[in-house]
């Protein structure tokens, strides 16, 4: 079984707008500065925060100039993390991706809407039996030694105390349809591991965990926990790290307003849009931040 959901960029920014009032409040900047690349704002920020597609890299591939642009702003003095909402995966396993394309950032350094998740599963009784939309090799058994795939038998669904939305990959108009069904009978949380609508790759655009937990709240009024840009555990996690270092010399670098621009204002960062490679790409950036009233403090064409 497969989806029926297919999403260009141009809805894709219809969907974010849409759906702004679930989503954190910030102070945006009145106007935002054009530079060439990150490295113009060296002198004025000390730490950059990087998404990771359409910022370092295109599905599989990584984004030309990219592993340089890093590496020279390492060599400025300037600190490098990732925060991304690649949930699939442990951290540890897209830290060894970047470092296979020639990155060089810090195991340590790479935290996942996983990561935060995982902090909001530990808020639950230990003994819930979790269904778990991911694909195979999504070791859900690292997520609680109760976790189970949610595939296509309706009894797994209606047996499981809580859900999560891990991955999108293997998710079909059938599961959605067994999960709606089984909260409209009995209510239980929902945990979202990605918060994003889409991801930017070569050719296409997938459709992620945040479209289907959105999709769940509109048909049953269950109210989802998300966890990952933009909501703020995942920056909490990267914040902790950085004691000592003032918001504001602090740049979330993203290529989409509503998970990037946005969790980044709202933990009191700067913010960097990625305009030419992800979710923007060939689009009027300032058409949509009048839009949706998201402004980052600066945009540029490339990482």
């Amino acid at each position: 079984m497969s989806l029926s959901i297919s999403v260009d960029r141009e809805q894709a920014i219809d969907r974010y707008i849409s759906l702004r009032d679930r989503m954190p409040q910030a102070v945006f900047p009145k106007q935002s500065i054009h530079i060439d690349n990150l490295e113009s704002i060296t002198d004025d920020i000390d730490v950059f925060v990087l998404d990771g597609f359409g910022v370092l890299n295109l599905g599989d591939q990584p984004i030309p100039n990219a592993v340089k642009r890093i590496a020279n702003l390492q060599t400025a003095g300037c600190a490098v993390w990732v925060l991304t909402n690649g949930a699939t995966k442990p951290a540890a396993s897209t830290a060894a991706k970047y470092d296979d394309w020639g990155f060089n950032i810090k195991a340590s350094n790479v935290v996942s809407s996983r990561d935060a998740l995982m902090r909001g599963m530990a808020r639950h009784p230990a003994t819930l039996k979790w269904g778990v939309a991911a694909t195979d090799f999504a070791q859900i058994d690292q997520l609680s030694k109760h976790a189970e795939h949610l595939l296509d038998d309706p009894q797994i669904y209606n047996d499981c105390d809580a859900f999560i939305f891990l991955s999108g990959l293997d998710w079909s108009d059938h599961r959605q349809k067994l999960i709606e069904e089984a909260l409209n009978v009995r209510p239980r949380p929902v945990l979202v591991g990605n918060p994003d609508l889409v991801a930017p790759h070569p050719g296409h655009i997938s459709i992620e965990p945040g479209y289907f937990a959105h999709q769940v709240q509109d048909a049953t009024g269950v109210v989802p926990e998300f966890y990952g840009k933009p909501f703020k555990d995942a920056f909490e996690i990267v914040s902790e790290n950085l004691a000592g270092v003032p918001p504001e010399r602090i740049a979330m670098v993203g290529d989409t307003l509503h998970t990037d621009i946005l969790g980044g204002a709202a933990a009191g960062w700067k913010t960097v849009l990625i305009k030419d490679f992800g979710l923007f790409k060939g689009r009027d950036v300032e058409e949509a931040i009048e839009r949706s009233g998201i402004r980052p403090d600066y945009i540029a064409p490339v990482t």
